[in-house]
């Protein structure tokens, strides 16, 4: 299924909205020159830009375009598999997370999500670490936002 850009422009900058708004009402912290607001206020100002590019191509498109139309990607085993991997990925890493700790799920997660999509698997396996490792690395030690241990909470930094 495919929304019409308009359509998904308006949701979008609404989020984006919302995103900033939120990470406005965040407390600064002493001593840092950049606060927990600093980079979810970013990524809202991303998601505003981008939307409004996908609402002025909305309109560019105009009036005969409908708004929204069944998609054939969903129809083959490939497209089903990686929606249901998305799906169950987050999901899991909901459920899992607390309890195994982000650097057991994240790579499970991304590993799944990889083969999903017909990745090999020691490319899969590279990507999924790796990725993982510097997911963790950019939030514990640079953004200074701690992700869950779990399991490896004797072994934490």
């Amino acid at each position: 299924m495919r929304f019409h850009d308009g359509i998904v422009g308006l949701v979008l900058l609404i989020g984006a909205l919302a995103l900033v708004a939120y990470a406005r009402s965040l407390p600064a912290m002493p001593g840092q020159d950049f606060g927990p607001g600093f980079f979810p206020t970013i990524v809202g100002a991303g998601m505003g830009l981008t939307s409004l590019v996908l609402i002025a191509r909305g309109m560019a498109a105009g009036r005969g375009t409908g708004l929204m139309e069944l998609d054939t990607g969903l129809r083959d085993r490939r497209g089903l598999a990686g929606v249901a991997a998305v799906l169950g990925g987050i999901l899991f890493y909901l459920l899992a997370a607390d309890e195994l700790g982000f650097l057991i799920v994240a790579p499970l997660m991304l590993l799944v999500l990889f083969r999903s999509q017909g990745v090999r698997w020691f490319s899969a396996i590279t990507i999924a670490v790796v990725a993982s490792l510097l997911v963790h690395f950019a939030f514990y030690k640079l953004l200074r936002v701690p992700l869950p241990w779990g399991l490896l909470t004797p072994f934490s930094w």
